[in-house]
C-alpha cells in the first residue's frame, strides 16, 4: 500500500541533557519505604503464582542511571521542550501551512508530556493548567490536520483513480475555510502565561533544597509516572477490538503520551538509544496509517452520501480503501504485542515472553505498577 508517510517525530532532535550520571545505588539506598512511600499491598498467592520471574529489585535500570541532579535534569528537559514549542508556534504564526501546523502539533504533544512529568514531582496545579491550555490548542487544529491528511492521501492516488478530483476539490474548499479560522486562532495564541508556568516549575525543580537532597525520590516518582503511562497503553491494547477502530485509536493516543515521555527522559534517564526510540516511532506509525485510512473511509462515505449518482463512480476507490485498511490492520496486529517489550528499560530489543509480560501487567495493574517499576 502506498501509505502516507508524514513525519511522526524527529528522533534525531531528541533532548540529551548534560546532566551527569549517578553511581550505582545499592538496595539500602532505593528502599521505597526510605523514600517516604507507604508499604505496597501484598500480592495474592494466585498473582504470585502466575507472575513471571520479574521481581522487585534494586537493580532496576532507572536506579542505575540516575542523573546527579534529577530536578535539574527535569528542568532542562522542560526548558528544551518549551523553547521548541515556542519556536514552532512562531513559525506557524509567520507562515501558516500544512507543514508548520503538523510540526506545531508534534511540539505541543511533546510539551504536554513534559508538563505531565513535571506535574508528578511538583505541588499545585500549574502543570495541570498548562496541559489543559495546550490540549485546547491541539483541538483547535485537529479538524484542519485531518483535512490535510485526507487531501494528501487523495492527491497521491489521483493518477490511479482520476475520479478523485471531485473529492480533492471538495477537500480543498473545506481546507481553505478551516485554514482561515485556524490561522486566526494560532495568531491569537499567547505565550506569556505558559512562559510563567514553565519558569515557575523550573525554579521549583532546581532550587528547592529538600528535592536537591533527595534525587532518588524524584527519580522514583518519575519512574512510576512513566510506568503508569505504559500500563494505560497496555490496558488499551488488551481491550483492543480489531472490529472497532476506536479501540485502536484510543491505544494510539495513549501510546503517544508514553512515547513522548520516554523521549523526553532519554537517554540519560532510561538508557534508550535513538535506534531503540525509533522502534517506538515505527510502532506508533503503523497505528497512524490505520487511523488515516479510517478517517479517509469516513470522508468518502460522507461525500458519497451527500451526492446522488456518485457512488458507482467512486466504487473502485472505495473497494481499494477497504482492502488497504484490511492489509494495514493485519500488518499491525502481527506486531501489536511488541508493545509488551517497550517497558521497563532493558527489555527493548530482547526476546520477550509475551504471555508472561501480559500476566505481569495484569498483576501490576492490581498492585499500582510496583513490579514494573522495580
Amino acid at each position: 500500500m502506498n501509505s502516507i508517510q508524514l513525519p511522526q517525530g524527529d528522533v534525531a532532535s531528541l533532548l540529551s541533557p548534560k546532566a551527569g550520571i549517578g553511581t550505582v545505588f545499592g538496595p539500602e539506598q532505593v528502599q521505597l519505604l526510605d523514600l517516604g512511600f507507604r508499604p505496597l499491598p501484598t500480592p495474592s498467592r494466585e498473582a504470585i503464582r502466575h507472575s513471571p520471574v520479574i521481581r522487585p529489585t534494586a537493580a532496576h535500570p532507572l536506579a542505575r542511571r540516575l542523573p546527579a541532579s534529577v530536578g535539574s535534569f527535569l528542568a532542562k528537559a522542560l526548558r528544551s521542550r518549551w523553547e521548541s514549542y515556542r519556536a514552532e508556534l512562531r513559525r506557524c504564526q509567520d507562515d501558516f501551512s500544512e507543514q508548520t501546523v503538523h510540526k506545531l502539533r508534534v511540539a505541543t504533544r511533546r510539551l504536554i508530556a513534559q508538563f505531565d512529568i513535571a506535574g508528578c514531582v511538583t505541588p499545585g496545579t500549574t502543570a495541570e493548567k498548562a496541559c489543559w491550555c495546550l490540549k485546547g490548542r491541539l483541538k483547535a487544529l485537529g479538524e484542519l490536520r485531518d483535512t490535510h491528511v485526507q487531501r494528501l492521501f487523495i492527491e497521491r492516488r489521483m493518477e490511479r483513480f482520476p475520479e478523485l478530483i471531485l473529492v480533492r476539490d471538495f477537500l480543498q474548499r473545506r481546507e481553505r475555510g478551516l485554514e482561515r479560522a485556524a490561522a486566526a486562532k494560532v495568531k491569537g495564541f499567547k505565550t506569556r502565561k505558559l512562559e510563567e508556568w514553565t519558569l515557575g516549575l523550573e525554579l521549583h525543580l532546581t532550587r528547592k533544597p529538600a528535592q536537591a537532597r533527595r534525587p532518588g525520590r524524584l527519580a522514583t516518582i518519575v519512574a512510576r509516572a512513566t510506568t503508569k503511562a505504559f500500563l494505560a497503553v497496555a490496558s488499551r491494547r488488551e481491550a483492543m477490538d480489531p472490529a472497532n477502530p476506536s479501540t485502536i485509536h484510543r491505544t494510539r493516543v495513549a501510546f503517544k503520551k508514553f512515547r513522548y515521555m520516554l523521549e523526553s527522559l532519554s537517554p540519560d534517564f532510561t538508557g534508550l538509544s535513538k535506534r531503540e526510540l525509533r522502534r517506538l516511532a515505527n510502532y506508533q506509525r503503523r497505528m497512524g496509517i490505520l487511523q488515516d485510512l479510517e478517517v479517509m473511509q469516513q470522508c468518502v462515505t460522507a461525500f458519497v452520501h451527500e451526492r446522488e449518482g456518485i457512488n458507482a463512480l467512486l466504487a473502485p476507490f472505495t473497494r481499494y480503501l477497504r482492502a488497504s485498511r484490511a492489509r494495514a490492520l493485519r500488518s499491525f496486529l502481527k506486531s501489536a504485542d511488541e508493545l509488551f517489550g517497550f517497558w521497563p528499560p532493558g527489555t527493548l530489543g530482547t526476546n520477550v515472553d509475551i504471555a508472561a509480560a501480559r500476566r505481569q501487567i495484569r498483576v501490576d495493574r492490581k498492585l499500582g505498577g510496583s513490579t514494573l517499576f522495580t
